[in-house]
């Protein structure tokens, strides 16, 4: 049956009373499920701009891929709409109702949508992928070894983006656990461990992966990096890592160095 404009707008309102959009999305009738200027580096448009030269590196043509935690789909939309056969997993089962209205409101490409648990044995009983998304996912796993181990079960290839730990000496295999609640409003949105680049890195590593494409951008705390078991062209590549320069690196690093000596007066630090 084809939806109104008013069909549209109502569904829109009704899921997102369920729970609110992350995603925006420009459906039919110029109808959004998220309006408005996005800022946060981590939502989906600024995602995608960053994204997409990766994924015109990597070719998405043919391969199968799995988004895992897709949200409400929108990357896994993106890709089918490049002709990628599409899996996105989620254990949010709101999620996954909302990515299953937007297939078939945009009715985009080869994509399924299915609630899964990486843990279960639906999950290890899936085929193998050429890709595999893992997008705003690895800070919301309360142990990060065990899900990057599941995955790697399922790819050679991992395309990360996470908010990871940005202080600190930069190659230091750091893993910083959130001072954040459980979020009683979104439980699967709560956040645990922030790593940083060198520690997502070794554990890849200690996987069987061993090539590896950064971006960095210390403006932000969201990081990408790419990671592979097998070579590609895009590991060939120089990674994008914009420096913030010395000024700047010099009052991060020295305001942490400041609280270490504070807590070692104090008697807060003790090593």
């Amino acid at each position: 049956m084809t939806m109104t404009k008013v069909d549209i707008e109502s569904k829109v309102h009704s899921l997102g009373e369920m729970q609110p959009w992350n995603h925006n999305y420009e459906l039919p009738f110029g109808v959004q499920t998220a309006p408005g200027r996005q800022t946060s580096h981590g939502k989906n448009l600024i995602k995608l701009a960053r994204l997409q030269p990766l994924f015109d590196i990597i070719g998405l043509k043919d391969k199968n891929v799995l988004d895992v935690g897709c949200n409400e789909g929108f990357f896994s939309m993106h890709m089918a709409r490049a002709d990628a056969s599409v899996l996105g997993i989620d254990i949010d089962e709101k999620r996954i109702t909302k990515a299953q209205f937007i297939r078939d409101t945009l009715k985009g490409g080869d994509v399924r949508f299915q609630l899964m648990d990486i843990y279960s044995q639906a999950f290890r009983d899936l085929p193998r992928f050429d890709l595999c998304l893992c997008l705003g996912f690895i800070h919301r796993v309360p142990d990060p070894f065990s899900a990057l181990a599941a995955l790697s079960e399922r790819t050679d290839m991992i395309i990360f983006e996470w908010k990871a730990l940005k202080f600190g000496p930069h190659d230091d295999a750091f893993a910083y656990f959130s001072p954040k609640a459980i979020d009683d409003a979104d439980y699967y949105g709560t956040e645990y461990w922030l790593l940083s680049y060198t520690a997502l890195e070794r554990i890849m590593r200690r996987l069987g992966f061993g090539y590896f494409h950064r971006i960095d951008d210390p403006r932000q705390r969201r990081a990408i990096m790419v990671a592979g078991r097998h070579h590609h062209p895009l590991f060939d590549r120089p990674e994008q890592i914009e420096h913030r320069g010395r000024a700047q690196a010099l009052l991060s690093h020295g305001k942490l160095f400041a609280r270490t000596v504070k807590g070692i007066l104090t008697g807060r630090v003790n090593a």
